[in-house]
């Protein structure tokens, strides 16, 4: 039957006839909207603000640590070594396994990489509304801390460091699902519960030293509402002897592991710094983020840090002080659970940088907002706990709260302008994100390398600074940071480059140019202009201290041209220290390219063959340069 618009004799109605396949789809629809409708609604807030964050995080690319994870992971096999080493502090075996499977499929895809923890992300909104349907019931109510985690600005920044969301995306996942399956331990007594709460805490250690502060978030929550400090002790020993045991052996592990490394350890700052990064952190960066600001950021390459308006500094202070004594008022425990956030903030957002990074960075490090992302999560469930009961919670009001009309009115009032902020501060955001400078260095690159014939020796050099600062050492040496886009044979004959007549460098532009030494030069004394030869053999010194001209963290050596003259083509052998390399030369005036290690302070001539007139002239010792 087709669908039918029949007029009514004698009325003005008019009767709409549906074909019975389509009431069945409708009565369909109807029936999943109400038996899932608050999944739906979940789910497509959760994609909608993927997308929205994925067009954001599509202006950012690789920067500073990202370099250096992606050339780790293509240059290292999936080793117990590799995945288990301490990266200043901090230790993520889970995001050094994520990082080699991304080398392994496309290195320098920015797409691929981003794409990956963007989808971390999404799990994580999934996680956080699993978590508040678990804590208060399937109510419509948590759709508006869900929306908190969703459209908060302070998780943007983190997406777009690669370096960065490895370990606080996972993280964001962990807390979620960890609260989730220990409250379903209380609720039940099944063991499997507290089991999967083990796991996702050991889940979230594998990417972020943080995850250690998940066991004690849920002892706070299991006090608070699950029957006092006391009472949460004694009936559940045995699940704290397994979270505490979990940490245990993830502590073990890390300390075993930092000192086997000799890892850098922090340090403690200045008062002066100290102080001031917390009050940067907590007045400056998450109190605005978490509220729909900053507004304003700081930029800088293809990044920016928090720069609130001293207006919204004000009226975020204002804000959190109204909502804490409106919920207070009439919430019980609410008080408990603003300071159950701030007990969060205090052990794994201000601890670990203010032992491991604010004596290097100062109070500044306070305005990245990558310290305070990691806390969202649990400041969706803490917005929660501060307006609704938990499931089965008794007298759960001081008081009886304002009408619904008025609940919704003004929630609705808050959370509306609270997205706005966020999308516009979000905006903001993205309008400091880009760097063609080194997209397009590693794009020329990778090109390059593709077209340079298969015999092509390519020598070291420091990449431009801004594109990776000296301070990345090893790993700011081209050979490094190009290394993930050459073959597997070409990236071994980057890292140590044999002797040869001819050689290339990487310009500043990622072209593969002829090379050149620029160094100290020296020049024979003798009549001829000649190094004296002592039978088939010539000594050549190498007077500059080899680590001189060396670019920082070289672990391959200096770079030294040897001049020669020949009249016939010659095959000769090169001994550098106790290695030896034969060359083919050719007639005439040439230049021979190598590497002089560490401690090496001359190089031998040998197997020079009589009557060829062969001399060894002007030797340069310093670093590789692209030729004028």
């Amino acid at each position: 039957m087709t669908n039918v618009i029949t007029p009514v004799e004698g009325t003005a109605k008019i009767r709409i006839t549906l074909s019975p396949e389509l009431v069945s789809f409708l009565r369909g629809a109807r029936d999943l909207l109400r038996r899932h409708g608050l999944l739906l609604t979940a789910l497509g807030l959760v994609l909608l603000q993927t997308a929205w964050k994925a067009s954001v995080v599509a202006e950012a690319y690789f920067k500073e640590d990202d370099f250096e994870f992606m050339a780790r992971a293509v240059e290292s096999g999936l080793s117990w070594d590799y995945l288990t080493r301490v990266h200043y502090g901090q230790f993520m075996p889970g995001g050094f396994l994520l990082a080699w499977v991304t080398g392994r499929l496309a290195p320098y895809d920015w797409g691929l990489a981003s794409g990956a923890v963007l989808a971390l992300h999404a799990c994580a909104g999934l996680a956080v509304f699993r978590m508040l349907r678990v804590v208060f019931g399937p109510r419509p109510a948590v759709i508006a801390p869900l929306l908190v985690f969703l459209v908060a600005p302070v998780t943007v920044p983190a997406l777009a460091w690669w370096a960065a969301g490895l370990n606080t995306a996972p993280l964001q996942i962990a807390l979620p699902m960890a609260v989730a399956s220990h409250v379903l331990y209380l609720r039940t007594g099944r063991a499997r519960h507290a089991a999967a709460a083990a796991w996702w805490t050991l889940f979230g250690l594998a990417f972020f030293l943080k995850a250690y502060a998940i066991p004690l978030t849920l002892f706070a929550l299991t006090a608070v509402y699950f029957g006092g400090p006391r009472a949460a002790l004694r009936r559940h020993a045995r699940v704290w002897l397994l979270y505490g045991g979990t940490l245990l052996a993830y502590l073990a592990l890390y300390l075993f592991r930092s000192v086997a490394a000799d890892a850098e350890s922090g340090r403690i700052p200045a008062p002066d710094d100290a102080i001031g990064f917390v009050w940067e952190l907590l007045a400056h960066t998450f109190l605005p983020t978490v509220l729909g600001g900053p507004w304003k950021w700081f930029s800088g390459t293809d990044w920016a840090v928090t720069s609130p308006p001293g207006t919204l500094v004000v009226l975020s202070f204002v804000v959190a002080a109204v909502l804490f004594a409106v919920t207070v008022r009439y919430r019980r425990h609410a008080a408990a659970a603003w300071a159950l956030l701030l007990a969060y903030l205090v052990v794994a957002d201000i601890a670990p940088p203010l032992y491991g990074r604010v004596y290097l960075m100062g109070a500044f490090a306070g305005a990245d907002s990558r310290y305070v992302a990691d806390a969202v999560p649990l400041l969706a469930l803490v917005a929660a706990l501060a307006v609704l009961p938990i499931v089965g919670e008794a007298e759960p009001y001081r008081r009886p709260p304002p009408s619904r009309e008025v609940v919704y009115g003004l929630g609705g009032l808050v959370v509306g302008g609270f997205t706005v902020a966020s999308l516009a501060s979000t905006a903001v955001f993205a309008g400091h994100l880009g760097n063609e400078r080194r997209h397009s260095y590693l794009r020329e690159a990778g090109r390059a390398l593709a077209a340079a014939p298969a015999d092509a020796v390519v020598y070291d050099r420091a990449a431009p600074v801004d594109v990776l600062p000296p301070s990345y050492r090893s790993y700011a040496l081209t050979s490094r940071l190009l290394g993930p886009l050459a073959t597997p044979g070409r990236r071994v004959q980057m890292y140590r480059p044999p002797a040869s007549p001819v050689g290339l460098v990487f310009d500043d532009a990622g072209r593969l140019v002829p090379v050149e030494v620029k160094g100290e030069k020296t020049v024979p004394t003798t009549p001829d202009g000649c190094w004296p030869a002592s039978g088939a053999a010539v000594e050549v010194p190498l007077r500059r201290p080899v680590a001189a001209g060396s670019p920082p963290g070289s672990p391959a050596g200096t770079l030294v041209r040897l001049g020669y003259a020949s009249r016939v083509p010659v095959r000769v052998t090169l001994w550098i220290g106790d290695r030896s390399t034969a060359l083919g030369l050719r007639e005439g005036f040439g230049k021979v390219f190598f590497l002089a290690p560490p401690g090496v302070d001359r190089v031998l001539v040998t197997d020079v063959p009589a009557g060829s007139g062969f001399c060894t002239g002007d030797v340069t010792v310093g670093e590789a340069v692209p030729a004028p």
